[in-house]
Order: structure tokens, then C-alpha cells, then sequence
């Protein structure tokens, strides 16, 4: 006797305690039937994750300049990767219509255009945090070996040289003028391209001895073309910056996809497509 409660002992003593066991157990299974709380799900708003074990689905939508189509085509592939559930909608136009259409039907969630029509979105505030994460550098292009010996932006006003360049209307067209005017050089006429990869095109096929485009654009042409830097290049580069929108119903993912691209290795990736540190 311990107390004046009865001991129990042995195979019946052990039996007794757990049939008890077993009904106190029984009895709180059922009071808690039809009580308990729904499992929490470790998703926030903006997340995609896990419910239940199942992926919650979204979609990540991402407006892009044009010059970084094929960059950021790969970067979505990697990131839904490691993303299970993101689903990423790219949108490919020009930086100012880019930043012209912010207001216009459902908003991105990230945004990647230049620095000026960046500073335009952030003054409307339309983004938060941008920052620079690339550049894009004007460059020679020429037939492999460069034949005709170019080494200078003056080489392509040499007589008889046959000149490929970007539109005027189009980045790589107005930076080319940038670069004449800036270095004092008048530029013969010259075969005009409607795209930056036309004028790579040009120069590859043998229609133009030399070719002025984005260093993207070249780099994706290594064997085709022999891509060149010149004295003066400098004011002719092109800065990007990315920022989450400030309309964004999905933030935490938005910056989640910020952060990949400013990362080493986004950096990393990005000049393996022929872009430069900002």
C-alpha cells in the first residue's frame, strides 16, 4: 500500500494500466473530433510553397528590356527550379514602354529596364529599392580573324568599309551615335539594322565588313563573328537596374527573385551571356 491506493503488479497489474492507458487515449481522440484547428500552412502571402504537402501555385510576372530576352529566358528556367510551385510570365519590349505600361492592366512584379526609365518608375513610385545588377558595352564586330585589321572606332570611317549599324530609334543605334559625336567621327553610310542581332547577322553573312552592336549580342555569335572593344567604349554603356513594383501581390517571391539576380552567381551568369558588372 502506497498512500491507500492499492499496488498493482505483474501481467494483470501491467494489463489493468494499459487498457486504462488505452481508453484515456480513446476518449481524447474523440473530444477532439471536429475541434481542432485546420493544419497551418507555411505559405505566406506572396510565397508559393507547401500545403498539405502539395506545391500552392503563382505566378511571378517580370517585364524585361528587350537586349536581355535570352538571359532572363534561362534565369526563369532556374529559378522555377529551385521555385517549385513559381510559374515566371516574361514580358519582352523596349525599356520606356516597359515603364510607359506600369499603369496600364495588371501590374509586374519585377522590373528590369535601364537607369534612366528606372529613375522615371521610381520618381512615380512605381518600384522600390531598384539597383543596378548589369551593363550592356558597345562593340566592334568583324569576320572571324577580323580580315580588315579594325582596332579603332575612327577604322570603321575608312574608305570603302562597309558599315553595319543598329536604327537610330534603337538603344544600340542611339549609342553608336553617342560614341561618333563624343569621339569626333563622321560615319560613312552605313547598312541599317532593325535589331541589334541583324547587325551581327550583317557582318556574319558578309554583307558589312564591320559592325557596330551590344556586347550581349555578340556574345552569343563567338564563332561567327570576332568581337573588339575600342578606345572610347566607355561612354557608350548601358546600365540596368531591377526592382520590385510597388504593386506587386507578390512581393516575397518578387525579392526572392531580385536577390538570385544580384547574387554572385546571377553575376556570373549574366556575363556568360556577354554582360558586364553595373
Amino acid at each position: 500500500m502506497f498512500g491507500g491506493v492499492p499496488q498493482t503488479s505483474g501481467f494483470f497489474g501491467r494489463q489493468r494500466s494499459a487498457s486504462i492507458a488505452a481508453v484515456l487515449a480513446t476518449a481524447l481522440a474523440v473530444a477532439g473530433c471536429g475541434s481542432s484547428p485546420p493544419p497551418v500552412p507555411t505559405t505566406r502571402p506572396g510565397d508559393a510553397g507547401e500545403v498539405g504537402g502539395a506545391a500552392v501555385p503563382m505566378t511571378l510576372r517580370v517585364s524585361v528590356d528587350q537586349p536581355m530576352r535570352a538571359v532572363f529566358s534561362e534565369l526563369a528556367k532556374r529559378f522555377q527550379i529551385d521555385h517549385p510551385g513559381t510559374q515566371i510570365q516574361l514580358t519582352f519590349k523596349r525599356s520606356q514602354e516597359l515603364v510607359d505600361a506600369l499603369d496600364q492592366g495588371p501590374a509586374p512584379d519585377v522590373l528590369v529596364v535601364e537607369d534612366p526609365d528606372m529613375n522615371k518608375a521610381v520618381h512615380a513610385g512605381q518600384v522600390s529599392d531598384p539597383a543596378a545588377f548589369a551593363s550592356n558595352r558597345l562593340v566592334l564586330v568583324t569576320p572571324p580573324g577580323n580580315p580588315n585589321h579594325v582596332a579603332t572606332f575612327n577604322d570603321v570611317a575608312r574608305p570603302g568599309t562597309r558599315l553595319a549599324v543598329c536604327a537610330p530609334e534603337l538603344a544600340c543605334g542611339a549609342a553608336t551615335a553617342r560614341v561618333a559625336s563624343t569621339l569626333a567621327v563622321q560615319l560613312a553610310a552605313a547598312l541599317t539594322a532593325d535589331t541589334a542581332s541583324a547587325v551581327v547577322d550583317a557582318v556574319a553573312a558578309g554583307r558589312a565588313d564591320v559592325g557596330l552592336t551590344y556586347s550581349s549580342y555578340a556574345k552569343g555569335a563567338d564563332t561567327r563573328v570576332t568581337t573588339l572593344s575600342f578606345p572610347g567604349d566607355a561612354v557608350s554603356v548601358e546600365r540596368y537596374s531591377i526592382a520590385v513594383t510597388t504593386k506587386s501581390e507578390n512581393q516575397n517571391r518578387a525579392k526572392q527573385l531580385v536577390d538570385s539576380v544580384r547574387s554572385g552567381d546571377g553575376h556570373r551568369f549574366m556575363a556568360s551571356f556577354g554582360f558586364g558588372a553595373p
